[in-house]
């Protein structure tokens, strides 16, 4: 799940550098998101001067507000996750679970979408130019990444990512945690092709929106629908995304069963840590 949340945050650079979030150092990246959000903007939009100190103001104001407002949501989530992990997850625990992180999702990409517009609205042709080559370029780089294989490599790797991604959290997986994995992951039908021509669709409209000058309201309507709601995805890929979710549900409650003393406890001391750092970011007052 956490996986595809950062390939949703692949199509919003803003959202996209809060994903840095989960790395080991956090106070420092959440501490430096500002700078980062400025330079990933600058780099779609390439921003004058002026420009740049609105963004400055839009991201500063916004981070104000998350600090404030939405670290303490996902420091109860965390919580909330970690009570539920402490033992061996059962089926209505791990539906929480997954009602919990959409919401986590949807409350950060929805409450930042406004800053965005605000500086949408202010490009001019050359900057719509210059944002479509980088939404170009990005394709060709999504492609090249998920798209230019082998089926069989791209299986492959598909495998060796989510290994890795639950190795970082509970260690070293046992040759039966890999073959259960493997046997789940390659249950479940390829999408990338599916996600880029879904957003290719929207990027293209966003493109056209700004160039006939589109209204903030208009904007703001459309990238919640996009960024949010995920709305207007093709029947094939929402059918691919329920038996994907379905098959995910089943390799997670089967893994859990398998998840030994060590392993387990390298999970909740994980969990703490990531508690433990977002609780000390947050404000002295509502700390």
């Amino acid at each position: 799940m956490f996986l595809r949340l950062k390939r949703i945050a692949r199509w919003s650079p803003l959202l996209g550098a809060l994903v840095v979030l989960g790395c080991s150092t956090i106070q420092f990246a959440y501490n430096h998101v500002d700078w980062m959000l400025l330079n990933r903007t600058d780099h779609y939009l390439n921003l004058t001067d002026n420009q740049r100190e609105s963004a400055r103001k839009v991201v500063a104001a916004r981070m104000k507000v998350h600090r404030r407002e939405e670290l303490p949501i996902y420091i109860d989530t965390l919580r909330e996750v970690r009570a539920m992990l402490v033992n061996n997850l059962t089926p209505a625990e791990l539906e929480i679970i997954k009602m919990r992180i959409p919401q986590v999702y949807k409350r950060t990409m929805g409450d930042t979408i406004p800053g965005i517009v605000t500086l949408l609205t202010q490009i001019d042709d050359a900057q719509i130019d210059h944002l479509q080559g980088r939404i170009e370029e990005r394709n060709r780089e999504f492609t090249d990444e998920f798209l230019q294989k082998s089926m069989q490599v791209r299986l492959e790797g598909r495998v060796k990512r989510s290994i890795s991604m639950m190795e970082y959290f509970i260690g070293d997986l046992r040759s039966e945690q890999i073959a259960l994995i493997t046997h789940h992951r390659n249950a479940m039908p390829l999408t990338a092709g599916d996600w880029l021509a879904y957003h290719q669709v929207h990027q293209q409209e966003l493109l056209a929106m700004l160039r006939r000058r589109a209204s903030a309201e208009e904007l703001q309507r459309f990238l919640v629908a996009w960024w949010v709601e995920l709305a207007g995805q093709p029947a094939a890929l929402k059918r691919k995304m329920a038996l994907n979710t379905d098959v995910w549900t089943e390799m997670i409650l089967d893994l859990d069963a398998t998840v030994d003393g060590e392993q387990r406890q390298m999970l909740l001391d994980k969990l703490d840590h990531f508690i433990d750092e977002f609780v000390k970011l947050l404000p002295e007052k509502t700390a």
